[in-house]
């Protein structure tokens, strides 16, 4: 936490911030057009000293200037709002535990397999414990990528490496929030879908696999407050999409395609408004709050039956 003398007002914070957050999105926006004119002159043109001097300062610009102007933002916020953050946070959902009891880290989430397809890189964020209502859980904002080689050029003879992000959202855990004796697995499986009524089985079975923990499929297992569940999840914010439900031992692990950021603040926000940021925060603990009422109070964790 700052100092006292070093305590920014809000007018001088969202100054500061405000220039960061315009050099991380300069040199950002500045590093894509290089590269894609690299890319696109490498399907034009082979010309290895033009493509150089175009990727190469279009990467520098991500690592020197987005880069470093990302974290000072990131540490200025935590500097200055951490207090209020910390203190929102112990009103909504009590003091945190010294030693997590339901931890969300990389070890987790490779030995959880949350997803149809391999990953190789994560970040995760903001990750806090609490209880909501009774309910012990944690969460934390989570991407997971990997790693893709396909060619490319005017010939189909060069390889190019790129990175696909296969989740963006929240990881929920829950302790004994349902039946002990469910064991099932719903994963998404990356098949593209809009408004389908996941409702109707076969629609579900379409886009969703379930298993159990030793791999059987249990398709016909999933009743109809499952998939009304699984509708509501991905109702419960702007183009969510659920990645999978794991439901095991009375525990559940939730991973929820989503723009919605818990306990922290989302890209796309206007760092100059100061009120707003608190605001944001304020609002992503209640949208958390909802979240685990909708979980702790469908019939679908108690074992209903079709």
């Amino acid at each position: 936490m700052a100092r006292q003398a070093d305590r920014m007002t809000d007018e001088q914070l969202s100054r500061q911030l405000g220039r960061y957050q315009a050099t991380e999105s300069i040199g950002i926006l500045l590093g894509v057009l290089l590269v894609v004119a690299g890319c696109v002159t490498m399907f034009i043109r082979r010309d290895p000293l033009l493509i150089c001097a175009l990727v190469f300062p279009g990467v520098a610009l991500f690592l020197l200037v987005a880069k470093p102007a990302q974290k000072k933002k990131k540490a200025l916020l935590r500097e200055q709002l951490g207090g209020y953050f910390r203190t929102e946070l112990t009103r909504a959902f009590g003091p945190e535990p010294e030693a997590p009891e339901l931890p969300i880290d990389r070890t987790f989430l490779e030995s959880a397999e949350l997803l149809a397809v391999p990953w190789t890189e994560c970040s995760l964020e903001d990750f806090h414990e609490g209880v909501h209502n009774g309910l012990r859980f944690s969460a934390a904002n989570v991407a997971l990528r990997r790693t893709v080689e396909e060619k490319s050029g005017p010939d189909n003879d060069n390889w190019m490496t790129r990175t696909e992000t296969l989740f963006r959202g929240i990881v929920v855990r829950c302790k004994d929030i349902c039946d002990p004796a469910l064991d099932m697995v719903v994963r998404e499986m990356f098949q593209e879908r809009k408004k389908d009524d996941i409702t109707d089985p076969a629609l579900f079975r379409k886009h969703f696999t379930a298993r159990t923990a030793d791999g059987q499929d249990v398709d016909e297992q999933v009743t109809p407050q499952l998939r009304e569940l699984v509708q509501k999840l991905e109702a419960s914010s702007r183009s969510a999409k659920l990645g999978c439900l794991i439901l095991r031992d009375g525990g559940l692990v939730l991973a929820l395609n989503t723009r919605y950021v818990f306990a922290g603040v989302p890209e796309e926000l206007d760092l100059r408004d100061i009120d707003g940021i608190r605001k944001w925060f304020t609002a992503s603990l209640t949208g958390m709050g909802r979240l685990l009422d909708l979980l702790a109070e469908s019939d679908a964790l108690h074992g209903a039956a079709e």
